[in-house]
């Protein structure tokens, strides 16, 4: 099991928008792309691998619509299409711009490889009517699988119960997925680009709650690929197999 675990030691900026209306290892150098809230800048250290293209698709439901209920029309007519799955994301995944413009109360974000063609054209073909607006962009996310291996004698399963206690875990990443295996624990995140202030908050909690210093609670890249080099800044997402 901890060669499992070994082996998991191994975003959001978007440049366009596309509205419709209901009718129709890290490298030392923290790069600056836009941060954890989406109106303002984070510096992240954590890209290359750890930091991936995706199509996020901003949704605003109907009034009176169930979200729940909206989510499972959509996932369900997602699966028909042959889309893949819709991962559920903050709205903080979006860019500035687009967040001037409308704060979705739901984002979903697409598989990796989906373009945004795509997810427009799934939108155009198979709106639901519990769907009154929805908005495309292309997004860069982070994905990170945090891991901490406690000392003989501390239980994964009490690790996890003190950093949710705790609470730093959610106030910093939102959404995550704690798995408890037998030697040790990991959180994965996947949404908006993460700032290092908040990378640090995380690895001091849940070192902290393991009873290790925070440098062996490890960060690593969920995905394996090139990922995202963030290094020259934020590339143009409007170009590519993510924009047109």
């Amino acid at each position: 099991m901890r060669r499992v675990l070994a082996g998991l030691l191994v975003a959001a900026v978007g440049v366009a928008w596309y509205a419709y209306p209901a009718a129709e290892p890290p490298t030392p150098v923290a790069h600056v792309v836009t941060g954890d809230k989406g109106d303002a800048l984070a510096s992240t250290s954590f890209d290359g691998p750890m930091v991936r293209r995706r199509v996020a698709i901003a949704i605003h439901p109907a009034p009176g619509a169930d979200r729940a209920a909206v989510a499972a029309e959509l996932r369900a007519l997602a699966a028909d299409a042959k889309l893949g799955s819709l991962t559920d994301a903050s709205f903080a995944v979006f860019s500035e711009d687009m967040l001037q413009y409308l704060v979705p109360e739901m984002t979903f974000v697409l598989d990796e490889g989906a373009r945004v063609y795509d997810a427009e054209a799934f939108m155009r073909d198979h709106q639901p009517a519990s769907v009154a607006f929805y908005l495309v962009q292309p997004v860069l996310v982070h994905d990170l699988t945090f891991c901490v291996i406690p000392p003989a004698g501390v239980a994964p399963e009490q690790v996890a119960q003190r950093q949710d206690a705790e609470g730093v875990l959610g106030d910093s990443l939102n959404r995550y997925v704690t798995d408890v295996q037998p030697d040790g624990v990991t959180v994965h995140y996947f949404g908006a680009v993460l700032g290092d202030d908040l990378i640090t908050a995380v690895r001091d909690s849940m070192g902290r709650a393991a009873g290790v210093p925070p440098d062996q609670v490890h960060v690593t890249a969920t995905l394996t690929g090139p990922g995202v080099d963030l290094s020259h800044g934020a590339p143009d997402l409007s170009d590519g197999p993510h924009g047109h």
